[in-house]
């Protein structure tokens, strides 16, 4: 629950921002922004060229959205990253916006980042019953390999409910678009020698399709793993992100900040 100045009881001053990366998600992304706003976390969608009235919708609940050309969810993710760190947030919650991620344990992770872990994972406690038989070989055989690269033991590469700081993020050399950016991420951050910490969350099973495409996105997935090694090889420095500069999807109109970013700003 939020302290009574609307700050999280787990960060001073709304240090921490949610950062929902979404495509066409307007039947199931209000309740999860209303959900984290009962919580006193100021929410930002970053809408990446949703078809349908994502954004809209976003904005009814309460979020603050930033609408861009579709790129991928790795894109989305950098953007909401580069955006927290304009607005002087020291952490970015980042979830779906499908409502598979229960926003209620939001608090745990963050919890976990405050006891000094650089990226918190939450690890999914999957029912693999309910999971086609490839799906559930790939997933172990993606935290094998990420295990392997990342030199330490990581349970879950492919969450997307996680908690880290923004700035550290964008130093690393990532240069995945879409789901490869997180399989990055887990790499990339241990290699550094950062605390990669996994969190227990459960996964609520909705009619949503996965948009993880069984051919293409393994391949990314490969592909991140042998480049995240050949980036940090023999101890060279970690480069910064590139900058990943795709066109708005439409001309936008300069709004005043919302509330919590001048509540940030004055703390």
């Amino acid at each position: 629950m939020p302290a009574a100045d609307g700050s999280h009881p787990h960060l001073p001053g709304r240090a921490l921002l949610a950062v929902i990366p979404a495509y066409n998600e307007a039947e199931r992304i209000a309740p999860v922004i209303r959900d984290l706003l009962a919580q006193g976390l100021p929410v930002l969608v970053i809408d990446d060229g949703s078809r349908d009235t994502t954004a809209e919708v976003a904005r009814e609940a309460g979020a603050d959205v930033v609408r861009r050309a579709n790129g991928g969810k790795g894109t989305a993710i950098i953007a909401g990253c580069r955006r927290a760190v304009e607005l002087g947030y020291q952490r970015v919650l980042l979830l779906d916006g499908d409502g598979q991620h229960d926003a209620s344990e939001a608090p745990r992770l963050i919890a976990a980042a405050c006891r000094g872990a650089d990226l918190v994972i939450g690890k999914r406690m999957l029912n693999v019953g309910r999971q086609p038989l490839h799906r559930r070989c790939l997933n172990r055989l993606s935290s094998l390999l990420v295990t392997l690269a990342a030199g330490r033991r990581i349970r879950d590469s492919q969450s997307g409910y996680r908690v880290c700081d923004p700035r550290l993020l964008l130093s690393l050399p990532l240069a995945g678009h879409k789901y490869d950016l997180e399989t990055e991420m887990c790499i990339l951050t241990a290699r550094a020698g950062r605390r990669v910490v996994e969190v227990p969350i459960r996964v609520i099973y909705n009619d949503k399709v996965s948009g993880v495409h069984p051919v293409y996105d393994t391949l990314r997935f490969f592909r991140a793993v042998a480049m995240s090694l050949s980036r940090c090889r023999c101890g060279h420095r970690l480069a910064p992100s590139p900058p990943f500069v795709l066109p708005v999807a439409a001309p936008r109109v300069s709004e005043p900040e919302p509330a919590y970013a001048l509540a940030s700003a004055a703390g």
